[in-house]
């Protein structure tokens, strides 16, 4: 595998390392320890990946860290967002996280996987950020 799977590879694994931190939609304490657990996880992933092929492991940690980190600030929203409209957020959670794991397993064995899922979540959170920002678009004219 050269670099450019390994790093490929790497992408996807901080994506669903983030990912799964953030399934819970969990904000406050345990917010912030999901989220240093996803970030360290993320960037050991991303560097573990590129050593795996001789290459150094260093650049893969801050990118690692990230990546997880987006991964998560997103997630976590959605997660929260469905939690709120639906009964059943624990299943919601559970299937975010299943979601995740799917992401890791298929970063493995088809590394480009990694780029598509990169690219689908920052669209994803581009789209969440312009609708949120429609969101009262009609109120600002009121006074």
């Amino acid at each position: 595998m050269d670099l450019f799977l390994a790093a490929c590879q790497g992408v996807g694994l901080a994506l669903a390392t983030g990912a799964f931190g953030g399934a819970a939609g969990r904000r406050a304490t345990i917010g912030t320890i999901l989220l240093a657990a996803a970030v360290l996880g993320g960037a050991i992933l991303f560097g573990i990946s590129l050593a795996a092929e001789d290459h150094a492991a260093w650049p893969g940690w801050p990118a690692g860290a990230a990546l997880a980190a987006l991964a998560f600030f997103v997630v976590r929203d959605i997660a929260e967002g469905a939690a709120r409209r639906a009964d059943a957020g624990g299943f919601t959670s559970a299937l975010i996280a299943l979601g995740a794991l799917v992401l890791a397993g298929l970063s493995i064995l088809l590394p480009p996987i990694g780029l598509v899922a990169l690219a689908a979540l920052v669209w994803l959170a581009l789209a969440r950020r312009q609708r949120a920002s429609r969101k009262y678009e009609g109120l600002r004219t009121l006074r």
